[in-house]
């Protein structure tokens, strides 16, 4: 039954289609989310600086001929107390009310990055879940009256089956926006094709164009106006009208003003002393103006709840590392918010609440999946990004304004600062766990031991895995005695972490790969769907003896945070690391 010296017999390959992509490096499929301790000190690392370096020289022709148009980029590790990178250019032509020189303290106007500050304040309140029904904060709602008495699917939001989350994930299923209307702009419509409206058909609000801002009830009186786009979660729809919505229910919950919680619970704990809402800084010089620019110092109304904030480089990496932290959150309820609400027509977005979190396989050397927890904003000639990667600890700033400022220019942004610097800090990550992990745990009294190291591909591997004088890995099918599975297969087995600890304790488990590079690419090409051979969720904790799992191992660590030895659980036997 068992192999204990002779290898398996050689596996008959199958024709792999040419162009299939595996899941990672060689057919790996790590679990999702980070395969070793982010590092904890990646400034102190030389491919870390290098990349740094090559990001200030793209930064420099990005920026050559921006010269109306002020940008701010930042990268900060939450384990450091200065941030990696930090980069910002002041155009040749300013406008002379706003700063003469732009830096980390400079103020922009945030657009959307707004939103996410809602969300965070009704997570944070402890008797309140996202699948509450908003009309239990907000009644009014139900009130809300079209152009027309019909009432019916088409013309009016079925409210009682909308929830603070469906609010937070733009899953609501209502309109976009109510102050975005080009009535507002003054202009003969009419040339266009469109009809002349009355009174009734304009808001006479706005917050620009010699419009006043809209308040909270001018809201109620028009927003049933706007037909629905979809029935509650159904699709995706962008809504800036939602999160002001979450602002209306955060107050009726705090009974406070919207302003007042945010600022109390959020701002001053995070000593975000630049950040304001409804009102630009006491001074104009903090804050890069654009020329001409329209929306600097006006006030959207109850929709600056949804995109009109403002702040800087400094507050933005504070609020990131905040999150990260789980400064002001509980790590609980940070971990379900960080995650998928719904997906999108583009494969590479999904979307939370509010948080476009963009998907790639092509960034580090292992060609693992890793997410970016982002939101954007955009305010006239504003465009900016916030984007936290949690697989690394790392928080991304970009802020930018100006005629030459697009989503375009912030998005290549990102992508120059991801491309570079990810290799560079998975490298680092590498360099730190492999002497705190890294080596040859033997038990010699058992003739046990088990090898681990470090490649290009995700994780540890792990290999010279013997246990009692039987190769653990070699015998890996016999172990799976409940599988129908053949016995013979190709076995590659990895390590990751859990992020589970107690004391000087750290779980990990391995996850143990079947078939060669070759066979997996047969089985992705012969199925409609990417990444068909990796099911790593459902393939682990399964077998188990006597209650414990086979790929759990739990290191004990020094006081350094360096492993002295891994208690393989279901063998019951502690190895040593050697010296």
């Amino acid at each position: 039954m068992l192999s204990r010296t002779k290898p398996l017999s050689n596996v008959l390959l199958a024709l792999a289609a040419g162009n299939v992509a595996l899941a990672a490096l060689d057919g790996h499929c790590p679990p999702l989310g980070p395969v070793l301790p982010a590092p904890t000190n990646p400034a102190s690392y030389e491919p870390v600086r290098l990349a740094v370096q090559n990001i200030t020289d793209t930064f420099r022709n990005l920026t050559a001929d921006l010269d109306a148009t002020g940008i701010s980029i930042a990268v900060k590790s939450i384990h450091e107390a200065d941030p990696l990178l930090e980069l910002h250019h002041t155009p040749a032509t300013l406008n002379p009310n706003g700063t003469s020189s732009i830096d980390s303290q400079t103020i922009y106007r945030l657009g959307s990055i707004s939103k996410i500050f809602a969300v965070f304040a009704i997570l944070q309140q402890s008797n309140v879940k996202l699948d509450d029904l908003v009309t239990q904060y907000v009644p009014e709602l139900l009130q809300l009256k079209g152009e027309a008495d019909e009432v019916n699917d088409i013309t009016t939001v079925r409210w009682s089956e909308v929830t603070l989350g469906a609010l937070a994930s733009h899953m609501s299923g209502i309109a976009s926006d109510l102050v975005a209307d080009i009535s507002s702009i003054p202009a003969d419509w009419t040339q266009l094709g469109l009809p002349k409206l009355n009174a009734t058909s304009e808001t006479g609000c706005a917050g620009v164009f010699g419009l006043p801002p809209c308040n909270r009830t001018e809201f109620f009186r028009d927003f049933g106006k706007r037909h629905p786009v979809y029935a509650p979660f159904t699709n995706p729809v962008y809504s800036n009208v939602a999160s002001s919505i979450l602002g209306f229910a955060l107050e009726a919950i705090t009974n406070m003003t919207y302003e007042d919680y945010v600022k109390r619970s959020i701002f001053d704990p995070l000593h975000m002393t630049n950040t304001t809402i409804f009102n630009g800084p006491e001074n104009n010089a903090w804050g890069f103006i654009p020329v001409n620019e329209t929306y600097w110092g006006s006030s959207l109304g109850y929709e600056d709840l949804a995109g009109g904030f403002y702040s800087n480089t400094v507050d933005l990496l504070s609020f990131g590392t905040g999150i990260l932290k789980h400064s002001v959150l509980d790590s609980d309820k940070t971990r379900k918010w960080m995650k998928p609400v719904t997906s999108t027509s583009s494969t590479g977005l999904l979307l939370g609440a509010p948080w476009e979190i963009i998907r790639s396989e092509t960034v580090t050397k292992d060609k693992r999946l890793i997410e970016f927890y982002t939101k954007s904003g955009n305010l006239d000639s504003y465009n900016n990004i916030l984007c936290l990667i949690p697989d690394y600890d790392l928080v991304i700033t970009i802020l930018s304004g100006g005629p030459q400022s697009s989503t375009d220019l912030v998005n290549l942004a990102l992508s120059k600062v991801v491309q570079e610097l990810l290799p560079a800090i998975e490298d680092a990550g590498k360099a730190e766990a492999k002497p705190k992990f890294g080596g040859t745990y033997v038990d010699i009294a058992t003739n046990s031991t088990v090898t681990l190291s470090l490649d290009d591909a995700p994780g540890f591997a792990v290999s010279n895995w013997v246990v009692r004088d039987v190769d653990v890995i070699k015998n890996y099918g016999n172990f799976a005695a409940l599988s129908t599975s053949p016995k013979d297969q190709v076995v590659s087995v990895r390590l990751y972490p859990t992020n589970l600890s107690s004391g000087c304790h750290t779980a990990w488990r391995a996850v143990f790969d079947i078939g060669t590079p070759e066979e997996l690419a047969q089985q992705e090409a012969n199925l409609f769907w990417p990444g068909s051979s990796c099911n790593t969720w459902a393939s682990m904790d399964r077998i188990t003896y006597g209650f414990r799992s086979m790929d759990e191992l739990v290191f004990s660590l020094d006081a350094k945070g360096s492993a002295n030895s891994v208690n393989l659980r279901t063998f019951e036997i502690e190895l040593k690391k050697e010296a």
